[in-house]
């Protein structure tokens, strides 16, 4: 059973956007690094995990007051 999320709806929208932000040369080597741990039984909530490790977004949240 896959677990759910922790992530706000604020959250995942803000990841989405800055995930956009990258274009697709740079976000090649992000999605092959989660590739190597999630191969096949993955949701979106789990790469948007990842993105937030990645990404360093914790402060930033918590400064906009999305955390």
């Amino acid at each position: 059973m896959k677990k759910t999320s922790n992530l706000t709806i604020a959250q995942k929208e803000d990841l989405l956007i800055e995930w956009n932000i990258y274009n697709a040369k740079q976000q090649e080597p992000i999605l092959a690094e989660f590739h190597k741990h999630h191969k096949e039984d993955y949701i979106q909530d789990d790469f948007l995990q990842f993105l937030r490790h990645k990404l360093e977004i914790d402060g930033y949240w918590k400064k906009i007051g999305i955390s």
